[in-house]
Protein backbone atom coordinates (compact mmCIF):
# COMPACT_ATOMS: atom_id res chain seq x y z
CA UNK A 1 0.00 0.00 0.00
CA UNK A 2 1.37 3.42 -1.07
CA UNK A 3 0.18 6.91 -0.99
CA UNK A 4 0.12 9.40 -3.24
CA UNK A 5 -0.41 12.77 -3.15
CA UNK A 6 -1.27 15.43 -5.79
CA UNK A 7 -0.64 19.13 -5.06
CA UNK A 8 -0.87 22.19 -6.89
CA UNK A 9 0.68 25.36 -6.31
CA UNK A 10 0.95 28.88 -7.07
CA UNK A 11 2.60 31.55 -4.83
CA UNK A 12 2.97 29.54 -1.74
CA UNK A 13 6.61 30.60 -0.99
CA UNK A 14 6.00 31.69 2.41
CA UNK A 15 5.05 27.90 3.57
CA UNK A 16 6.16 25.39 1.14
CA UNK A 17 8.87 24.76 2.19
CA UNK A 18 7.33 23.74 5.56
CA UNK A 19 4.22 21.93 3.74
CA UNK A 20 7.11 19.90 1.61
CA UNK A 21 8.55 18.44 5.03
CA UNK A 22 5.00 17.57 6.38
CA UNK A 23 3.90 15.42 2.92
CA UNK A 24 6.86 13.86 2.47
CA UNK A 25 7.06 13.26 6.12
CA UNK A 26 4.31 10.37 4.87
CA UNK A 27 3.75 10.25 1.39
CA UNK A 28 5.45 7.65 -0.93
CA UNK A 29 5.36 9.98 -4.27
CA UNK A 30 4.24 13.66 -4.68
CA UNK A 31 2.76 14.95 -7.89
CA UNK A 32 3.24 19.27 -8.17
CA UNK A 33 1.78 21.39 -10.93
CA UNK A 34 2.94 24.69 -10.41
CA UNK A 35 0.19 26.56 -12.40
CA UNK A 36 1.73 30.05 -12.50
CA UNK A 37 3.70 31.15 -9.11
CA UNK A 38 5.72 34.12 -9.68
CA UNK A 39 7.50 34.41 -6.06
CA UNK A 40 10.27 31.47 -5.19
CA UNK A 41 7.40 28.46 -4.94
CA UNK A 42 9.33 26.52 -8.03
CA UNK A 43 12.73 27.25 -7.09
CA UNK A 44 12.06 25.56 -3.35
CA UNK A 45 10.42 22.71 -5.15
CA UNK A 46 13.10 22.38 -7.71
CA UNK A 47 15.73 22.14 -4.51
CA UNK A 48 13.91 19.53 -2.55
CA UNK A 49 13.41 17.73 -5.66
CA UNK A 50 16.87 16.94 -6.02
CA UNK A 51 17.21 15.68 -2.69
CA UNK A 52 13.73 13.30 -2.97
CA UNK A 53 13.12 11.33 -5.37
CA UNK A 54 9.46 10.76 -3.95
CA UNK A 55 8.74 14.43 -5.69
CA UNK A 56 7.97 14.27 -9.20
CA UNK A 57 7.52 17.85 -11.00
CA UNK A 58 5.01 17.46 -13.42
CA UNK A 59 5.21 21.07 -14.85
CA UNK A 60 5.09 24.90 -14.12
CA UNK A 61 2.79 26.69 -16.12
CA UNK A 62 0.41 29.34 -15.94
CA UNK A 63 -3.05 27.72 -16.49
CA UNK A 64 -6.52 28.57 -15.30
CA UNK A 65 -7.44 26.67 -12.25
CA UNK A 66 -10.58 24.52 -11.65
CA UNK A 67 -11.09 22.12 -9.59
CA UNK A 68 -11.24 18.96 -12.23
CA UNK A 69 -7.59 20.03 -13.21
CA UNK A 70 -6.19 17.09 -10.31
CA UNK A 71 -7.93 14.84 -12.85
CA UNK A 72 -5.36 16.02 -15.84
CA UNK A 73 -2.59 15.18 -13.22
CA UNK A 74 -4.03 11.51 -12.20
CA UNK A 75 -4.51 10.65 -15.63
CA UNK A 76 -0.73 10.98 -16.43
CA UNK A 77 0.43 9.44 -13.53
CA UNK A 78 -2.08 6.79 -12.63
CA UNK A 79 0.52 4.02 -14.07
CA UNK A 80 2.51 4.66 -11.06
CA UNK A 81 -0.04 3.25 -8.65
CA UNK A 82 -1.21 -0.29 -7.94
CA UNK A 83 -4.84 -1.07 -6.69
CA UNK A 84 -4.97 -1.23 -3.19
CA UNK A 85 -2.76 2.70 -2.82
CA UNK A 86 -4.27 5.49 -1.92
CA UNK A 87 -4.51 8.67 -3.87
CA UNK A 88 -4.81 12.41 -2.17
CA UNK A 89 -5.64 15.69 -3.19
CA UNK A 90 -3.53 18.21 -0.96
CA UNK A 91 -2.90 22.11 -0.30
CA UNK A 92 0.42 23.77 0.57
CA UNK A 93 -1.53 25.14 3.30
CA UNK A 94 -3.33 21.92 4.79
CA UNK A 95 -1.25 19.99 7.54
CA UNK A 96 -2.75 16.17 8.38
CA UNK A 97 -2.72 16.75 11.88
CA UNK A 98 -3.20 12.48 11.94
CA UNK A 99 -0.92 11.28 8.86
CA UNK A 100 -3.13 9.40 6.20
CA UNK A 101 -1.12 5.77 6.85
CA UNK A 102 -1.61 6.22 10.38
CA UNK A 103 -5.32 7.64 9.79
CA UNK A 104 -5.84 4.52 7.74
CA UNK A 105 -4.48 2.01 10.12
CA UNK A 106 -6.10 3.23 13.21
CA UNK A 107 -9.50 4.58 12.29
CA UNK A 108 -10.90 2.93 8.79
CA UNK A 109 -13.10 -0.15 8.50
CA UNK A 110 -11.30 -2.83 5.64
CA UNK A 111 -14.93 -1.31 3.41
CA UNK A 112 -14.25 1.72 3.82
CA UNK A 113 -12.38 3.36 0.75
CA UNK A 114 -12.78 7.36 0.58
CA UNK A 115 -12.25 9.80 2.78
CA UNK A 116 -13.37 13.08 3.49
CA UNK A 117 -11.59 15.92 5.80
CA UNK A 118 -12.16 17.66 9.07
CA UNK A 119 -10.76 21.18 8.72
CA UNK A 120 -9.47 22.95 11.29
CA UNK A 121 -9.87 26.93 9.70
CA UNK A 122 -7.21 28.41 11.24
CA UNK A 123 -7.65 32.26 10.98
CA UNK A 124 -6.09 35.70 11.01
CA UNK A 125 -7.30 37.68 13.97
CA UNK A 126 -7.21 41.36 14.47
CA UNK A 127 -4.79 41.10 17.19
CA UNK A 128 -2.58 38.85 15.39
CA UNK A 129 -2.64 41.59 12.86
CA UNK A 130 -1.68 44.59 15.05
CA UNK A 131 1.49 42.58 16.12
CA UNK A 132 2.45 41.94 12.73
CA UNK A 133 2.47 45.54 11.83
CA UNK A 134 4.96 45.50 15.05
CA UNK A 135 7.04 43.33 13.70
CA UNK A 136 6.20 40.78 16.65
CA UNK A 137 4.92 38.00 14.20
CA UNK A 138 7.76 36.28 12.90
CA UNK A 139 7.63 34.03 9.10
CA UNK A 140 10.44 32.01 10.39
CA UNK A 141 8.18 30.27 13.20
CA UNK A 142 6.24 26.90 11.55
CA UNK A 143 2.63 27.80 10.39
CA UNK A 144 0.96 26.44 13.90
CA UNK A 145 3.17 28.79 16.03
CA UNK A 146 2.36 31.70 14.24
CA UNK A 147 -1.40 30.91 14.08
CA UNK A 148 -3.55 29.55 16.74
CA UNK A 149 -7.54 30.77 16.45
CA UNK A 150 -9.26 28.36 14.58
CA UNK A 151 -13.02 27.48 13.19
CA UNK A 152 -13.89 23.82 13.18
CA UNK A 153 -15.60 23.17 10.43
CA UNK A 154 -18.68 21.35 9.58
CA UNK A 155 -18.75 20.84 6.34
CA UNK A 156 -16.75 18.47 4.63
CA UNK A 157 -14.71 17.57 0.98
CA UNK A 158 -13.24 14.32 -0.45
CA UNK A 159 -9.66 14.20 0.38
CA UNK A 160 -8.26 10.70 -0.57
CA UNK A 161 -9.90 7.63 -2.10
CA UNK A 162 -8.33 3.96 -2.25
CA UNK A 163 -7.08 3.20 -6.09
CA UNK A 164 -8.52 0.86 -8.20
CA UNK A 165 -7.47 0.15 -12.00
CA UNK A 166 -11.06 0.46 -13.23
CA UNK A 167 -11.83 4.29 -11.60
CA UNK A 168 -12.73 7.06 -13.93
CA UNK A 169 -11.78 10.70 -12.89
CA UNK A 170 -13.17 12.41 -15.49
CA UNK A 171 -12.41 16.22 -16.56
CA UNK A 172 -14.21 19.22 -14.37
CA UNK A 173 -14.61 16.72 -11.47
CA UNK A 174 -13.29 17.97 -8.14
CA UNK A 175 -13.50 13.93 -7.58
CA UNK A 176 -13.56 10.65 -9.27
CA UNK A 177 -17.16 8.80 -9.85
CA UNK A 178 -18.01 6.33 -7.17
CA UNK A 179 -14.48 6.61 -5.45
CA UNK A 180 -15.04 4.79 -2.47
CA UNK A 181 -17.67 3.75 -0.41
CA UNK A 182 -17.19 6.81 2.05
CA UNK A 183 -15.38 6.56 6.00
CA UNK A 184 -17.88 7.49 8.99
CA UNK A 185 -14.63 9.28 10.28
CA UNK A 186 -13.31 12.29 8.72
CA UNK A 187 -9.28 12.56 8.29
CA UNK A 188 -7.87 16.32 10.64
CA UNK A 189 -6.29 18.82 8.89
CA UNK A 190 -5.07 22.11 9.95
CA UNK A 191 -5.72 24.64 7.48
CA UNK A 192 -3.86 27.88 6.76
CA UNK A 193 -5.19 29.59 4.02
CA UNK A 194 -4.30 33.44 5.56
CA UNK A 195 -0.78 33.23 7.26
CA UNK A 196 -0.45 37.12 7.60
CA UNK A 197 -1.60 40.32 5.94
CA UNK A 198 1.24 40.29 2.91
CA UNK A 199 0.32 37.21 1.62
CA UNK A 200 -3.20 37.63 2.15
CA UNK A 201 -3.06 40.36 0.29
CA UNK A 202 -1.43 38.31 -2.63
CA UNK A 203 -4.23 35.90 -2.26
CA UNK A 204 -6.55 38.32 -2.49
CA UNK A 205 -5.43 39.53 -5.89
CA UNK A 206 -4.53 35.98 -7.48
CA UNK A 207 -8.40 35.03 -6.75
CA UNK A 208 -9.56 38.20 -8.09
CA UNK A 209 -7.46 37.59 -11.26
CA UNK A 210 -8.59 33.79 -11.84
CA UNK A 211 -12.19 34.48 -11.55
CA UNK A 212 -12.08 36.67 -14.01
CA UNK A 213 -10.73 34.00 -16.20
CA UNK A 214 -12.63 30.93 -15.12
CA UNK A 215 -16.60 30.20 -13.80
CA UNK A 216 -15.51 27.44 -12.28
CA UNK A 217 -14.66 28.95 -9.17
CA UNK A 218 -16.82 29.40 -6.14
CA UNK A 219 -17.96 32.31 -4.46
CA UNK A 220 -15.43 32.31 -1.60
CA UNK A 221 -13.10 33.82 -4.43
CA UNK A 222 -14.66 36.63 -4.64
CA UNK A 223 -13.28 38.67 -1.80
CA UNK A 224 -11.30 41.97 -3.10
CA UNK A 225 -9.96 43.50 -0.22
CA UNK A 226 -7.86 41.04 3.03
CA UNK A 227 -9.14 43.23 5.79
CA UNK A 228 -12.68 41.66 4.96
CA UNK A 229 -11.15 38.45 6.22
CA UNK A 230 -9.83 39.33 9.17
CA UNK A 231 -11.42 38.38 12.07
CA UNK A 232 -12.44 39.33 15.70
CA UNK A 233 -10.97 38.20 18.94
CA UNK A 234 -14.41 37.33 20.82
CA UNK A 235 -15.85 35.81 17.45
CA UNK A 236 -18.34 32.95 18.05
CA UNK A 237 -17.15 29.29 17.72
CA UNK A 238 -13.49 30.82 18.01
CA UNK A 239 -11.11 28.46 19.29
CA UNK A 240 -7.40 28.63 20.81
CA UNK A 241 -4.64 25.78 20.07
CA UNK A 242 -1.50 24.91 21.71
CA UNK A 243 0.66 23.49 19.32
CA UNK A 244 1.91 20.29 20.56
CA UNK A 245 -1.20 19.33 22.01
CA UNK A 246 -4.32 17.13 21.04
CA UNK A 247 -7.18 18.97 19.18
CA UNK A 248 -10.53 18.40 20.17
CA UNK A 249 -11.92 15.48 18.18
CA UNK A 250 -15.67 16.95 15.95
CA UNK A 251 -17.59 13.84 14.62
CA UNK A 252 -19.73 15.52 12.45
CA UNK A 253 -21.38 12.75 10.05
CA UNK A 254 -23.28 15.09 7.71
CA UNK A 255 -21.24 13.70 4.71
CA UNK A 256 -22.75 10.76 4.78
CA UNK A 257 -26.04 9.60 2.91
CA UNK A 258 -28.45 8.39 5.45
CA UNK A 259 -29.82 4.80 6.11
CA UNK A 260 -31.44 3.11 3.54
CA UNK A 261 -29.06 4.45 1.18
CA UNK A 262 -25.88 4.17 3.07
CA UNK A 263 -26.70 0.55 3.29
CA UNK A 264 -27.38 0.52 -0.71
CA UNK A 265 -24.15 2.49 -1.16
CA UNK A 266 -22.51 -0.28 0.82
CA UNK A 267 -24.16 -2.99 -1.39
CA UNK A 268 -22.96 -1.16 -4.59
CA UNK A 269 -19.20 -0.54 -3.69
CA UNK A 270 -18.82 -3.99 -2.60
CA UNK A 271 -20.02 -6.28 -5.73
CA UNK A 272 -21.11 -3.89 -8.42
CA UNK A 273 -17.89 -1.25 -8.70
CA UNK A 274 -16.60 -2.71 -11.84
CA UNK A 275 -19.53 -3.23 -13.92
CA UNK A 276 -20.07 1.04 -13.25
CA UNK A 277 -16.63 1.68 -13.47
CA UNK A 278 -17.31 0.70 -17.33
CA UNK A 279 -20.20 2.95 -18.15
CA UNK A 280 -18.40 5.93 -17.08
CA UNK A 281 -16.32 7.94 -19.45
CA UNK A 282 -12.54 8.16 -19.78
CA UNK A 283 -10.65 11.18 -19.29
CA UNK A 284 -9.55 13.10 -22.95
CA UNK A 285 -6.58 11.79 -23.88
CA UNK A 286 -5.94 15.10 -25.86
CA UNK A 287 -6.57 17.33 -22.97
CA UNK A 288 -4.93 20.15 -22.57
CA UNK A 289 -5.32 23.03 -19.93
CA UNK A 290 -6.33 27.32 -20.64
CA UNK A 291 -2.93 28.39 -20.29
CA UNK A 292 -2.59 32.27 -19.63
CA UNK A 293 -0.33 33.83 -22.13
Amino acid sequence: MRFHAILFVRDEGDIIEESLKHILSWCDALYIYDTGSTDETWQIIQKYSQQDSRIILFKKQPTVFHDGLRAYVFDHYRKNMEDGDWVLRVDADEFYHISPPEFVKTKLEKFETCVYNQSYDFRLTQQEVLSYGKGEDNRKLTISERRRYYFPLSQSEPRMFRYRSTIKWPLRCSFPYNAGFLAKERIPIRHYPHRDPEQLQRRCNLRSMMTSLSNDLGRHWTVDDWKDLIVENDAENLCYWQPNTPLPEYHFYNHLAKFPKRFLQRIVHSSMLLIIDRLRPEFPKDYQPDFIN
